[in-house]
């Protein structure tokens, strides 16, 4: 499905991981350019517009799932120690 789409645009944030850190805001990948239009947008300013907008969290937040992906990776636990449930992996592959 990806062959007929030119570009990808994704919600990560740098301060969510290292690998995050590293990324610009935009990446040529082969045919398909990689737009990250929150990457420079801090915890404190999300938090501050979620707020400002009354948008409401993900309801599996308030039972401990603080990092949320794939529910075969995804267990509840602090920020992203909840991800990939002890396996190496960096990234789980849930985007649109």
């Amino acid at each position: 499905i990806k062959s007929k789409y030119t570009v990808w645009v994704s919600g990560l944030m740098e301060w969510q991981s290292d690998h995050r850190a590293t990324l610009d805001i935009f990446e040529q990948r082969g045919e398909i350019l990689k737009f990250y239009p929150l990457l420079d947008v801090s915890k404190e300013e999300r938090d501050k517009f979620i707020k400002a907008h009354n948008l409401p969290f993900h309801p599996l937040v308030a039972k401990g799932y603080h990092s949320i992906g794939c529910s075969h990776c995804t267990v509840a636990g602090d920020e992203r120690s909840g991800r990939w449930n002890n396996n190496p992996k960096t990234e789980c592959g849930l985007h649109l």
